[in-house]
């Protein structure tokens, strides 16, 4: 224990010589934007949590007093978190950390934890772009004389080969290494009727990815939709200081009355052009909605669809819908632009009862829609999706999207996102099964929860299986 203070290396001796004596939850490492770093543990009833960090240099040797330190007495709003503002990271760097937490009148020390840097972010935790250019490519792959390169673009590598499978995931376990929760109360253009929450909404069940709807009200109390706050504090990965982190209820403005889960491959994986195959059950149940989807990394031409969303697999889980599978891409959050571009492919059977491989080819000149090997769909950009969105007096899209590529805005990176949905103003036309809520009412979503009885009994097969995801390079 070479380089510890006298203070610690007894408490560490202590520590090491029983067993653990108590259980803490996972902690969160993030590196910071421009430097720095912060770890997150949730509180469990602790009176000391002392950090011990290393960048790039593990503790293997046994606990030091590390290259960082800092010593805490108290939480705040239920979470220990250390900021440091002046380590340097790049992509790649790891960061190396262990604790020692007394609880109680016990004393404990948890050790081997690291975070390889592949993301940084702001103070909010959402991501940020370094202004480093050092800290934007760091590995760069060297050219193999044998490949033939794609017109793929990852992000972090210089170049990938034709054919080449470039992200990989099978959900043989319940690590989510290459995926990230979503932590938020989603809001502008769809509002839906739910808040992203990953406690109990994700799970791994037979070596699928599973995202279950709970209603709000069982991981609270009832009525806690009508009079409460939900507040997503230090946890929030949107907009800090937002509806996106935070609502109150306010007459009839009621809290999202249902909690589901939503990954991405944000702070890990993002490419330009290339194949994405999806082995996916999709979830049954009134108003619920599937996100399998491209989303842009940069909303470089703009706030939401201005900068374009790709579906992959879509269907509304009603059984009066579930027989028609839509997939490509979505430029406006308004009919009828919304879902001109959308192929459909129309099933013998509804689409939620078995597994199936959807697939999208996104190339430089268009995209392609196949369902179990069947194609079904393809989307030609023309002269550029700019002169589609004129045909609807949709100019305020024109300029923007004049600027890149006739694929504009699908000329940047994007990156795969998981996740269910409910209800929201735009994805359901008013009138259609018995619809319990206006797209335009202010009510809408305290109308959509007085009708519980009438689509809560439906969601017994509720959940969206994902069996694996793959992509490929061009």
């Amino acid at each position: 224990m070479a380089g510890c203070t006298k203070i610690i290396c007894i408490l560490l001796f202590i520590a090491l010589c029983d067993a653990q004596k108590f259980n803490i939850a996972d902690p969160i490492a993030e590196a910071l934007n421009p430097k720095g770093f912060r770890i997150i543990l949730k509180d469990d009833g602790y009176s000391f949590v002392g950090f011990r960090v290393n960048i790039n240099n593990d503790f293997s040797s046994g606990p030091s007093e590390g290259q960082f330190k800092k010593d805490m007495v108290r939480p705040k709003k239920g979470y220990w978190t250390y900021v440091n503002r002046d380590a340097k990271l790049n992509i790649g760097d790891t960061i190396y950390y262990w604790m020692f937490i007394k609880k109680n009148n016990e004393q404990d020390f948890f050790n081997d934890f690291s975070y390889t840097v592949t993301q940084f972010v702001n103070e909010n935790s959402a991501p940020a772009t370094p202004n480093s250019k050092d800290q934007l490519e760091t590995r760069l792959d060297t050219l193999d004389p044998t490949c033939t390169v794609s017109k793929t673009i990852v992000q972090g590598k210089a170049h990938v080969c034709q054919g080449a499978l470039i992200f990989n995931e099978d959900f043989d376990n319940a690590n989510f290494v290459q995926w990230a929760p979503l932590i938020q109360i989603p809001g502008e253009p769809d509002f839906p009727f739910n808040a992203y929450i990953p406690d109990q909404t994700l799970s791994i069940q037979d070596g699928s990815l599973a995202i279950t709807p709970v209603l709000t009200e069982s991981m609270h109390e009832e009525d806690f939709i009508y009079h409460s706050t939900l507040d997503l504090d230090t946890r929030c990965t949107g907009k800090a200081q937002t509806s996106e982190c935070r609502v109150e209820a306010v007459g009839a403005q009621i809290l999202p009355p249902v909690i589901t889960g939503k990954i991405t491959t944000r702070y890990s994986f993002a490419f330009t052009f290339g194949r994405v195959e999806v082995r996916a059950k999709l979830p049954y149940g009134r108003w619920l909605l599937p996100e399998i989807n491209l989303e842009p990394l940069d909303f470089a031409y703009g706030p939401n669809y201005e900068s374009g969303l790709m579906r992959i697999a879509f269907v509304r889980g009603n059984p009066f819908f579930a027989k028609r599978l839509y997939g490509g891409p979505v430029l406006a959050h308004s009919e009828p632009f919304r879902s001109e571009l959308l192929q459909q492919k129309l099933g013998t059977d509804n689409w939620y009862k078995d597994f199936h491989n959807y697939t999208l080819i996104w190339k430089p000149d268009g995209i392609e829609l196949l369902v179990d090997n069947e194609k079904y769909g393809v989307v030609d950009p023309g002269a550029g999706f700019s002169e589609k969105a004129q045909k609807h007096n949709m100019d305020q899209f024109d300029w923007s999207w004049n600027r890149g590529t006739i694929m504009a805005p699908f000329d940047k990176l994007f990156y795969l996102t998981l996740g269910l949905r409910v209800g929201g103003i735009n994805d359901f036309d008013d009138g259609v099964d018995n619809k319990p809520w206006g797209n335009k009412e202010s009510k809408a979503m305290l109308n959509f929860w007085h009708a519980k009885e009438t689509w809560f009994p439906s969601w017994s097969g509720s959940a969206l299986k994902i069996d694996s995801v793959k992509v490929y390079a061009l």
